[in-house]
């Protein structure tokens, strides 16, 4: 295998197809601009390599992180397909549960984002609220992508638990987040500890306490990395624990 030096820490991303005609891998720009901020080199891998291949693109990183976009397979998680499930993606769904499960097991850090913290969590057992508006009774905007809200406006808050990692990458007892999902975490995977909530009790972020670094985060802070410090910290933490091992 052809050796790479970097002096900045490689960060494997999975990519999907995500246009409509099904001829483009697509990954936001936010999430790669982030990470450059923080410090790091992000690498961009497709989800539609073969397992062999994909190993090889991991090996090389120093990193995972898992991105926002469609719906996790509910049968991954025993259920059927509600209505409002969509989008299911296999070769993502693939390539996510394999990626996650060898950062785990080698304890490379990992953080997912929306999408994110869903697939983590249920490739290790969890289970999701397939659509919030119809199976979990709430005020709170969740889904901010279906009623025209921004992609940086704040559309609740969280709560992390003290003590927590995400408590001190935000260092305060309460954020401002914005939301564009459906689905959530449910179930939480065994192992793993719900690290904060929104107001009407849906988990926003998740980590496994005895790793460098694994958490999952239910809002997209890449959206406001830019203008916040609180979120673009996630990141830097994130970035420093593939860097200082």
């Amino acid at each position: 295998m052809t050796q790479v030096n970097m002096t900045r820490p490689l960060i494997l991303i999975p990519t999907p197809i995500q246009d409509e005609k099904k001829r483009a891998f697509s990954m936001g720009r936010n999430y790669v601009r982030s990470l450059i901020d923080a410090g790091a080199v992000p690498l961009l891998a497709p989800v539609t390599l073969n397992e062999r291949d994909l190993r090889a693109m991991y090996e090389l990183a120093g990193g995972v992180m898992l991105a926002g976009g469609a719906d996790v397979d509910p049968a991954l998680f025993g259920e059927a397909r509600h209505e409002k499930t969509a989008g299911i993606d296999p070769d993502r769904d693939r390539a996510e549960f394999l990626l996650a499960r060898w950062a785990v097991a080698d304890d490379k850090p990992l953080f997912g984002i929306c999408r994110g913290i869903q697939s983590l969590n249920v490739a290790f057992g969890g289970s999701l609220i397939q659509d919030i508006p119809s199976q979990w009774p709430t005020t709170l905007r969740h889904n901010g992508h279906y009623d025209g809200a921004t992609r940086e406006q704040v559309l609740h808050t969280v709560r992390p638990a003290p003590g927590s990692r995400v408590a001190q990458m935000l260092a305060a007892s309460e954020a401002g987040v914005n939301s564009f999902h459906h689905q959530a975490v449910r179930q939480v995977a065994q192992g793993f500890v719900v690290t904060s909530r929104a107001g009407d009790g849906i988990i926003e972020s998740i980590e496994l306490p005895d790793r460098r670094f694994v958490v999952g985060v239910q809002w997209h802070p890449e959206e406001m990395s830019e203008s916040r410090a609180d979120m673009m910290r996630l990141f830097v933490a994130f970035v420093n624990a593939v860097t200082n091992g």
